[in-house]
């Protein structure tokens, strides 16, 4: 066996076994603060180079300019808006007859909603069970069903059916996936989240303007 012939099977390409690791954070939202972070910074290395009866007043105005704008970006774009969580009995998967002990929640945003499903203890039956899945409905409603022409979140829970997602993350998207019998829940969310989104943009505008 040679130096760099680890994990290789009849001289093919080295091959590792997956790695299921679930997100813990919002790569998008941790990358605006980073950015705003960034600025704020560069602001403060700036203003020692102004007159000293200016420089305050310089860096309270960038000041209150980023923490604004950072609020209302990561309100955007966030998964903040509503939260819930429930610690409960249910059922794993569809034809399975065991029930497993878990934590649920749900954080819906101006864009979607987000669903963690955490196990207690994480391990059971052998398998790794923590998972932090989002759904979208940016922004058109859609038909009506789960065709290409349905709206974003219904393909979405589709193709989250076809993955095998554990049936209580299914049953929550499914009350945002229906549209009748007075059960229009996804829709509600979405239009608020759609003339919300439109508002805090115009007022990005506006703070750039001004």
């Amino acid at each position: 066996m040679g130096f760099f012939d680890a994990f290789r099977d009849n001289g093919g390409p080295t091959l590792y076994g997956p790695q299921y690791t679930p997100v813990t954070e919002d790569v998008l939202v941790v990358g605006l603060l980073v950015g705003f972070s960034l600025i704020l910074f560069s602001a403060i290395v700036v203003l020692p180079g102004l007159l000293a009866r200016h420089s305050l007043l310089v860096f309270v105005k960038v000041f209150l300019s980023l923490y604004i704008g950072a609020v209302i970006l990561v309100c955007n774009y966030g998964y903040g808006w509503e939260s819930g969580s429930v610690h409960t009995r249910t059922f794993y998967k569809s034809r399975n007859q065991y029930e497993i002990h878990a934590d649920i929640g749900l954080r819906v945003g101006l864009r979607g909603i987000n669903v963690t499903f955490t196990g207690t203890p994480t391990s059971q039956w052998n398998e790794t069970i923590n998972y932090n899945e989002r759904f979208s409905w940016e922004w058109n409603q859609g038909r009506l069903g789960f065709g290409p022409y349905a709206g974003r979140i219904n393909r979405e829970f589709r193709a989250a059916q076809y993955r095998g997602l554990p049936l209580p993350i299914l049953s929550i998207v499914e009350y945002f996936t229906l549209d009748g019998e007075k059960i229009r829940w996804g829709r509600g969310y979405r239009e608020a989240g759609y003339y919300t989104h439109i508002m805090m943009w115009s007022v990005i505008t506006v703070i750039i303007v001004t």
